[in-house]
């Protein structure tokens, strides 16, 4: 396949979406400097490149976030039709232009489902909810540290920031540092997972947040629940300032293909 910077950056923000990566993370875990990814994603013209040892580095890097082998070609969109033992490419390494309702015929008036690979990186990152069992890390100040792409489940919609998600006590639901997208719109219900920011407790400004399965509610507490080391417990509702609620993997890839 002939190279294209454009479908090599597709590709990227794809793999990024689908690896709950963003750019910082990514050029951090690669050893990278300089902002050399940010750089070849958002040049205006089109003209700059990334050269075989940056893309190597990026496998590498990939690797430790994924916890699966990366190879070159996938990140560059150019995967061969079969694995190295003959088998097909499973749907974790295959590419995400590949339309997964390819034999459906869309009715004339339908919309076009946008490509995955065409994601545009728009989405606001506010910075990281605490995963663990004790009090949040991060101030919801609204500081925006980053943009992350823009999955076709949230295609349009404003209303939808995203997290990273520190510690490890929603695994195996989210690995330390994952990506989640919250929306603040909705209002959520028993047994959707949740990220809950407190009021500042006396004598601090500071709003903790965490990110939790909501199991229960009543007129005074929520009842959240962790998976490891797996629990319960009760928030008194006079403590929380708000509850957001996370959109899952399949809400975020609805319609695309």
């Amino acid at each position: 396949m002939a190279f294209d910077a454009n479908q090599r950056r597709q590709a990227l923000r794809a793999f990024m979406a689908g690896a709950g990566l963003n750019v910082a993370q990514w050029e951090s875990l690669s050893g990278l400097g300089d902002g050399t990814l940010r750089k070849f994603l958002d040049d205006p013209t089109g003209a700059k490149t990334l050269t075989d040892k940056t893309y190597s580095r990026l496998a590498a890097g990939a690797a430790k976030k994924t916890g699966r082998a990366v190879g070159v070609a996938e990140l560059q969109g150019e995967l061969p039709a079969t694995t190295a033992d003959g088998a097909a490419p499973s749907f974790a390494t295959s590419s995400f232009a590949t339309d997964l309702a390819g034999n459906v015929t869309p009715a004339f008036d339908a919309p076009g489902r946008p490509m995955l690979g065409h994601m545009a990186s728009d989405v606001p990152l506010y910075g990281t909810a605490m995963g663990g069992d004790g009090n949040g890390e991060f101030e919801m100040n609204g500081t925006v540290i980053d943009h992350v792409a823009r999955p076709p489940g949230i295609h349009g919609r404003g209303d939808v920031f995203a997290l990273n998600v520190v510690g490890d006590s929603m695994w195996p639901w989210r690995k330390p540092n994952s990506l989640i997208y919250v929306e603040r719109d909705r209002a959520p219900s028993v047994n959707d997972h949740v990220v809950v920011e407190f009021r500042p407790i006396a004598g601090s400004s500071v709003r903790q947040t965490v990110v939790k399965l909501l199991v229960g509610i009543s007129a005074k507490t929520l009842k959240l629940a962790q998976y490891r080391p797996a629990k319960e417990f009760d928030v008194d509702r006079k403590t929380v300032f708000r509850v957001y609620r996370v959109l899952e993997w399949d809400e975020l890839m609805k319609g695309g293909r």
